[in-house]
């Protein structure tokens, strides 16, 4: 028997059928199947995270900007504080030296008239002073292992305040009531200036009178016994016109004494 043949719209149906079914059932089950959901699920986390993130930059900015205001009144505050601070310290600074301005014209009025004002300034080392004394020459022997140490500087400037002395300096420092002898880096330093020897100490007062019970002090009688064992060279010698300088300033300052009021 003879095919019957097809019309056309049969052909057409089933072209339509073959392309419905060219692919397989599995195709679309995997393409809907867990990968997918998955990338699904990521692009959401994606943009919730990124949702996050926006808000809190938004929220740093604002409280970056309500907090502005109070850091710059802080600022200002501090600024204002130190203005405040350096005037006051500027007017205490012209104050002061007003002050030393109205010490130093009553000092220039006092001198001259009060010979005990001028006295005392003696006595505490705040002038240089002139007058009869003793000389006292100290330094080591040649080949002497002996050295002169500062407590051996000190015992001799107090036995010469013993004695009577009303004035002393060591090598030209002026000994006041502020002033040290002491040893720094292995020098021996006076008013923290460095000296060396030969020493020479200079204490003005009535020579024979110091000159007698200097000598008899057990300071004196050692340095003679050591000057005749060959140690040191050591010679004490009166004059009538000794000259000692005043000690300086920053050895005169009394910061925490204070005169007791009523005392005369």
């Amino acid at each position: 028997m003879m095919a019957e043949p097809q019309t056309p719209d049969r052909a057409e149906g089933l072209l339509e059928q073959i392309a419905e079914t060219a692919l397989d059932d599995d195709y679309y089950v995997v393409r809907s199947g867990p990968g997918e959901q998955s990338r699904q699920f990521n692009t959401l986390l994606t943009g919730v995270v990124l949702a996050v993130f926006a808000l809190m930059i938004a929220i740093a900015a604002l409280q970056t900007r309500s907090d502005r205001p109070a850091s710059q009144r802080e600022r200002e505050t501090l600024i204002g504080d130190v203005d405040a601070r350096k005037s006051r310290l500027s007017s205490q600074e012209s104050t002061a030296e007003r002050l030393r301005d109205e010490v130093a014209d009553l000092k220039s009025a006092v001198i001259g008239f009060d010979p005990a004002y001028e006295d005392l300034r003696v006595l505490t080392a705040d002038r240089g002073a002139r007058g009869p004394g003793l000389r006292v020459m100290l330094e080591t022997d040649e080949g002497s292992l002996t050295q002169i140490t500062d407590r051996d500087l000190e015992n001799l400037v107090n036995a010469l305040w013993y004695a009577g002395a009303e004035a002393i300096s060591v090598n030209g420092e002026r000994m006041g009531s502020l002033s040290a002898i002491r040893v720094a880096a292995g020098t021996i330093k006076v008013n923290y200036r460095s000296i060396a020897p030969p020493f020479e100490i200079v204490a003005i007062g009535d020579a024979p009178s110091l000159d007698d019970r200097f000598g008899a002090t057990s300071v004196a009688r050692l340095w003679d016994e050591r000057r005749d064992d060959g140690q040191v060279r050591f010679g004490v010698t009166r004059s009538d016109e000794l000259t000692v300088d005043a000690a300086p300033e920053d050895r005169l300052d009394v910061m925490h004494a204070k005169a007791v009021e009523g005392d005369a």
